[in-house]
């Protein structure tokens, strides 16, 4: 330790006095600019790091083969784009032929659905207030739209930041460790390999899960589609996967409307009420058993309770970014909580006291109930 380290409080001067408002001032102002910069893409980019994590291991297979770092980490990300190109398009252009196809029938539709329903109401109030929903659907798809339009810099920009955030920890990983290890004091040690061991844990196990969770919802559903004979089987699968990961959005958007297309244009009551009780089940499994579970048992430093609390307060808080500030903001918690408290001793603990005070007050009870029973 330096002669610096050992001054005592009361010998510092004014001028380091003043050194110490104005860099902890700039510091505080670099803070509050760097999250300002950041903060719109901040889920992008703490999604890129552990992205690469995952993918470090396939990268360094080729990387070994190849011979050629930024070769491995390009042939590694486009592991992931190529599929991901291929079922966006695929998708979109079989949901834009659906769209084009339901105009079209948009009369035929109306009056299916009124003649399902006219025993319960009126035929004319029913094709009435069908034509306005159809109405209201188009102009809501319209805002849509241009919602979309508007955050299509954002989205663009995200995406920017995710791909590069991979590439560049796939290829700087090395120089990014020293780089980090090297500007961190010797004494915070602990609270280092308590960050790394608790953040990085919650954030590999919360990812992991979010990503089985959707793909087993994302399979149930198609097996239902296949199973009833539900037009666009596959794509509506993998609307599945995707929309589970926005807020107050899930895969109840696409098992309730395919709930009542059964039920109204297939008169199929019983399929309709099988395929709805199917979707409740895997939204309150997904949201309260299986998703927490499986975050617990991949992070290894929570158990069920709190990676629950991290998930479901986490996308109650920030929205999307919830899925990944929630374990995050967990793991930090017990990070900080394991360097303060972390040196567990039995001998200074309160469960020692606690269980000597108890055989104290057990030793009078029998010293007490002693003479009693002599007596008799």
């Amino acid at each position: 330790m330096s002669d610096e380290d050992d001054r005592r409080l009361s010998e510092l001067t004014l001028g380091d006095a003043k050194r110490i408002v104005v860099y902890t001032a700039a510091t505080l102002l670099a803070a509050l600019l760097f999250i300002a910069l950041v903060g719109k893409v901040l889920v992008a980019l703490l999604l890129g790091v552990v992205a690469a994590v995952y993918l470090l291991p396939v990268q360094e297979w080729l990387e070994k083969r190849l011979r050629a770092r930024a070769g491995s980490a390009l042939i590694t990300i486009a592991l992931i784009v190529i599929p991901l190109a291929a079922l966006a398009g695929y998708a979109w252009y079989e949901l834009s032929g659906y769209s084009n196809l339901v105009q079209d029938k948009r009369d035929e539709i109306i009056s299916g659905i009124s003649q399902a329903l006219e025993r319960y109401v009126s035929k004319e109030t029913t094709r009435a207030g069908l034509e306005t929903a159809f109405a209201e659907a188009v102009t809501r798809s319209g805002e849509a739209i241009q919602e979309l339009r508007k955050r299509s810099a954002i989205l663009l920009a995200s995406a920017s930041i995710f791909f590069f955030t991979v590439f560049y920890v796939l290829t700087q990983r090395v120089r990014l460790t020293a780089y980090i290890k090297l500007r961190v004091p010797g004494d915070y040690l602990p609270l280092y390999d308590k960050l790394t061991e608790n953040v990085g844990g919650a954030l590999r196990g919360a990812l992991r899960a979010v990503l089985i969770d959707q793909a087993l919802k994302a399979f149930v559903i198609l097996v239902l589609n296949l199973v009833f004979g539900v037009p666009l089987g596959v794509v509506l699968g993998l609307v599945t996967f995707m929309i589970g990961f926005f807020p107050l959005l899930g895969e109840w958007v696409v098992y309730i409307p395919v709930s009542v297309y059964l039920i109204v244009f297939r008169n199929d009551f019983t399929g309709g009420m099988i395929y709805l009780g199917i979707g409740v089940v895997l939204t309150l499994s997904s949201t309260l058993l299986l998703r927490p579970r499986l975050a617990a048992s991949g992070a290894r430093r929570f158990n069920f309770y709190w990676m629950l609390v991290a998930l479901v307060t986490g996308v109650l808080a920030f929205g999307i970014p919830g899925i990944v500030l929630g374990p995050a903001i967990l793991g930090f918690t017990k990070a900080i909580a394991d360097t303060l408290f972390g040196d567990v001793r039995y001998e200074t603990s309160l469960l020692k006291s606690e269980k000597v005070q108890l055989a104290e007050q057990a030793a009078e009870e029998n010293l007490q109930s002693s003479p009693a029973s002599a007596s008799d």
